[in-house]
């Protein structure tokens, strides 16, 4: 087994293009550095005034200080924000990732990775945004399974990463969260980091003649700014900027097999740290770097309390929830969402299954309150069937919130997508609306059973999906994926003219998804999925439009709850349900449900840490 530790990374936007491969000049033998002190080490951490070896026993070693007797290969490490030293190494006796603390000088074991069915061949740590950190662990036969780290009572899966087969090098960028991968045969790849992107990948550099790597890509490490790359059988190093430029390509003349390489950052300088693999110890080397780092974008972060079950079937499944409030225990109000492959899921608060009704491709539903269906006084629901481009209509109980269907309506449209429902004053309707850009109003009409007939067509210019209406102020938001915000007048002998909200750009990043209105006391505000940042943005719901606040939705691993990316249908209310729910909540559809990879399903926000996210400076 051979494992290989890095320091930090840095963000390397790179197309791979072709660029003429430079000699590889040897730095005089005079400008290296043998580091005595630091023998033939399994592993090598530096950072600052933190130096850590596994030694050729197999010891984690800091200075003179043995912090634990074993087996080791290989260690990483962080600093929190906090100021605690946060290891870790692999036990090859155990095939298990070990995570080491050192908090007020004082070192403990503090978390074992459960040994994977495969060996160990390497491993990675990313810190992300909100200081969480987790291990990258590498599987030659193809792949990486994310582990989180010390922020519950045992590490907890995250998910599992294909990667190219033999793959025994990786390196990660925190502020971007980018993962490097050295493939031997083929060059210097790029991952999301962060499991709340798409799992796309990014050629680099690669083997000559078609790049400016000489024999292999044998080891990876992360530079301010750019990202350093081992070519091990040619004695080489490879030094990258973030635009993917090649600044500096040097042989290693004092060893024979430089394999491993650390980084560290003094002012403009580097000291660049080689081990050999060839037992001719470490070598040290100061460089010139006048690059740095380029922080990502940061952004308040709320974390969610709890999320409901996943839905069947992987895939893009899940999408759109509504709230329903029950009218005499609002601890009892549900949320129902649907499955765009199967049908609807009802939901408990805590996000327990209570019912599954299996119809066929719903996409987008709605509720609204009192309609009066053969003698009796029901609750009821709309969404949109794909399969039969309908109004799918739902009936629900106000004493028990039980869910029954109510039959279907055709509408005519070719393909049926999103929906919202608006009540003026004892008469509901739907609004629908197709991926062409038409959106129908439809009364819908109680009696024996439910009837519906189009009493308006609305339009913008190409496909929009979400939507709500506000009947305090008898109003109708659209959002236009590619394009913006819209609003109309809700009536339906209204003008069928529209006024842009808010365009996609810097704010709003497309595709415009889920909309909902939060409206208590004071606050009349339009809460809208900005799917392409994997953020959701407040907006005043009137004129101007003023943007109150933007912010993602985190991890949260004391509850056992991932993040939420890509979300498509949002909803809010601000209801009293009791709890941290007091002040309302957000439900959000996760396009991406990790902690572990699962299908995809909701998750729940209490609107009281909306708020007070808001409310920080």
């Amino acid at each position: 087994m051979n494992i290989k530790p890095w320091a930090f990374a840095l963000l390397v936007v790179m197309t791979g293009c072709q660029v003429e491969r430079p000699a590889a000049p040897s730095l005089a033998e005079k400008d290296w550095q043998k580091e005595t002190s630091l023998g033939q080490p399994k592993g090598l951490w530096v950072q600052d005034d933190h130096v850590v070896t596994v030694d050729a026993n197999g010891n984690l070693v800091s200075g003179q200080l043995t912090l634990a007797e074993g087996q080791f290969e290989g260690v990483e490490g962080r600093v929190d924000d906090k100021g605690v030293v946060q290891l870790v190494t692999v036990d090859t006796a155990s095939n298990e990732a070990v995570l080491f603390t050192r908090h007020q000088g004082q070192w403990q074991l503090a978390q074992r990775v459960p040994a994977p069915e495969y060996e160990i061949t390497g491993f990675c740590l990313y810190q992300d945004s909100q200081s969480l950190l987790s291990v990258y662990l590498l599987d030659e036969r193809g792949g990486a399974d994310q582990w989180l780290l010390g922020s519950a009572d045992k590490a907890l899966p995250v998910r599992h990463l294909v990667l190219p087969p033999g793959v025994e090098s990786c390196a990660v960028d925190d502020d971007s969260a980018s993962l490097y991968v050295a493939e031997e045969s083929v060059g210097l790849w790029r991952y999301h980091a962060d499991p709340e992107r798409d799992a796309e990948r990014q050629l680099l550099d690669r083997l000559a003649p078609h790049g400016n790597i000489a024999e292999n890509a044998s080891a990876v490490a992360v530079l301010p700014g750019g990202v350093a790359l081992v070519d091990k059988e040619a004695g080489a190093v490879n030094l990258y900027l973030a635009d993917g430029r090649l600044q500096q390509r040097f042989a290693v003349p004092v060893l024979d097999e430089p394999e491993t390489l650390v980084v560290t950052q003094q002012g403009e300088r580097l000291a660049l740290y080689a081990v050999d693999d060839a037992d001719k110890g470490v070598q040290s080397v100061m460089l010139s770097w006048p690059h740095a780092a380029q922080p990502g974008i940061t952004m308040p972060v709320v974390l969610p309390t709890a999320q409901t079950d996943s839905v069947e079937r992987y895939g893009d499944a899940a999408d759109d929830p509504a709230i329903w409030v029950h009218p005499t225990s609002p601890a009892d109000s549900l949320i129902l969402g649907t499955d765009k492959k199967a049908g609807l899921y009802v939901y408990d608060l805590q996000g327990r299954t209570r019912q599954f009704l299996e119809v066929g491709r719903l996409n987008n539903v709605d509720l609204r309150y009192g309609i009066d269906v053969a003698g009796r006084r029901w609750d009821i629901a709309v969404a949109t069937n794909r399969d039969h481009n309908s109004l799918h209509l739902f009936l629900i109980d106000p004493a028990s919130g039980k869910v029954q269907e109510a039959g279907q309506i055709a509408t005519g449209m070719k393909d049926i997508y999103g929906i919202c429902l608006y009540q003026d004053d004892q008469r509901l309707y739907a609004f629908a609306n197709d991926k062409s850009g038409v959106i129908e109003q439809w009364q819908l009409l109680g009696g024996d059973s439910i009837t519906g007939k189009r009493v308006r067509e609305l339009k913008v210019a190409s496909q929009p999906e979400g939507c709500v209406a506000d009947e305090q102020q008898q109003r109708l938001f659209v959002g236009e994926e590619d394009r913006a915000v819209w609003v109309f007048a809700a009536g339906a002998d209204q003008p069928v003219t529209a006024t842009e909200v808010k365009a996609a750009g810097e704010v709003l990043v497309d595709d415009i998804e889920g909309l909902a209105l939060y409206q208590a006391d004071d606050r009349n505000w339009l809460v809208v999925s900005s799917q392409g940042d994997n953020s959701y943005v407040i907006l005043e719901a009137d004129s101007p439009y003023a943007v109150v606040g933007k912010f993602r939705i985190g991890m949260n691993p004391e509850a056992g709850v991932d993040g939420a990316s890509e979300t498509d249908g949002l909803e809010v209310t601000s209801a009293n349900l009791g709890g941290v729910y007091q002040k309302g909540m957000l439900v959000v559809q996760d396009g991406r449900n990790r902690l572990p990879d699962a299908p995809q399903n909701y998750k729940i926000v209490a609107w009281k840490d909306i708020e007070a996210m808001l409310e920080k400076p």
